[in-house]
């Protein structure tokens, strides 16, 4: 009976009959020689062996540990860039929400009011704070006195003002006044500032501003600085109200033609 050799890559073994070869479970790539070959065959070549080979699949290559970490590393690499990209996308729309409603929130501040108020009357209920007054950086002279004062009025409200009055207290350095100069802005636009340039002072080193009066049409407003408003007034500075408070004030006052006013009521 034909006896063959096998070679497993290190070391030559056998012989085996053809049937021991069932045992040794070679396939096609074995290398196998016999007395009648004149050079080692694969398995799959010598037609003697092709009944009793078994086709068993070839494991995958090994990887070295050097190729497992870099792919380790890329899939980790690869997982912190989505995870970062998902946090990038997270903050910027937190960011704008929090912008939009900040928006919001801020141009609704003169309509977030109680439910049996209307818009007017919160905004001239809220008016010295809707309404500021401000100055520039002036200038004071060694010995005294100011000039180069400019006065900023800033409409923060969504209606005209029709005039607003400002007191200009110059201060001397014993804290006394040493006189009071007044400005009166007309026609300033919603959501918008006027200055205007106030008188130079020989004296004084520092100013004091005061808002004495604002009077608005279209919001029937009426206010006045030294007129303190009466307990449990709901709508103290309307126009209404202040005439059948003030039914001698000179309307020139407070900025207002009278006959105007009463036409725009009606």
């Amino acid at each position: 009976m034909k006896k063959f050799y096998l070679h497993n890559g290190h070391e030559t073994i056998g012989p085996f009959d053809r049937e021991d070869l069932y045992a040794q479970k070679i396939n096609n790539e074995t290398l196998v020689w016999s007395q009648e070959m004149i050079t080692w065959k694969k398995a799959g070549e010598v037609n003697e062996l092709k009944i009793i080979l078994q086709t068993t699949p070839l494991p995958p290559p090994l990887l070295k540990k050097k190729t497992q970490v870099n792919q380790y590393k890329k899939a980790r690499n690869r997982n912190f860039n989505i995870y970062l990209l998902i946090a990038i996308v997270l903050i910027a729309c937190m960011a704008i929400g929090y912008t939009m409603l900040s928006e919001k929130k801020q141009s609704n501040q003169e309509t977030s009011i109680p439910a049996d108020d209307s818009i007017q009357r919160h905004v001239r209920n809220n008016i010295t704070s809707l309404v500021k007054v401000t100055n520039n950086q002036y200038e004071v002279s060694t010995f005294g006195g100011i000039s180069n004062l400019d006065v900023i009025v800033s409409n923060n409200t969504r209606y005209t003002l029709d005039q607003v009055t400002v007191a200009i207290d110059y201060i001397k350095k014993n804290g006394g006044i040493y006189k009071t100069e007044n400005l009166t802005f007309n026609n300033i636009p919603a959501k918008q500032n006027i200055s205007l340039s106030a008188p130079k002072s020989k004296r004084g080193l520092a100013v004091k501003i005061t808002m004495q009066t604002i009077t608005a049409l279209e919001l029937s407003l009426c206010y006045e600085y030294k007129n303190t408003p009466a307990v449990g007034n709901p709508d103290p500075y309307n126009c209404n109200q202040h005439e059948k408070n003030n039914p001698d004030h000179v309307n020139a006052t407070i900025g207002i033609n009278r006959s105007l006013y009463l036409q725009e009521r009606r």
